[in-house]
């Protein structure tokens, strides 16, 4: 088996686990969607409270003045709207 062919046999084993990943998560009350749902959560409110204190911004408030708080609030509540996700996911209610 030369090279090539192990790459192309490692990329379709890679598509077959991925397909059946995704598919596992698309069950609607497949414990392993809460878990994806609880990590991913709580990554992306991680990551929204860095953009939040870290000086750089998309919208930069030196040339807009009090316009370049609205990135910040929109991460504040896309951080605060994940971890109440994430929370929910992990305390096992979906409402």
């Amino acid at each position: 088996m030369n090279f090539f062919d192990m790459l192309s046999l490692m990329a379709t084993c890679g598509t077959v686990l991925f397909l059946a990943l995704m598919i596992l998560i698309s069950l609607p009350h497949s414990p392993l969607r809460d878990m994806l749902v609880q990590i991913v959560g709580w990554v992306f409110a991680l990551f929204c409270g860095v953009y939040v204190i870290s000086p750089i911004d998309v919208i930069p408030e030196a040339f807009l003045g009090p316009f370049g708080i609205v990135d910040d609030l929109g991460a504040i509540v896309a951080g605060a709207s994940s971890a109440i996700a994430a929370y929910r996911a992990g305390d096992g209610r979906h409402s």
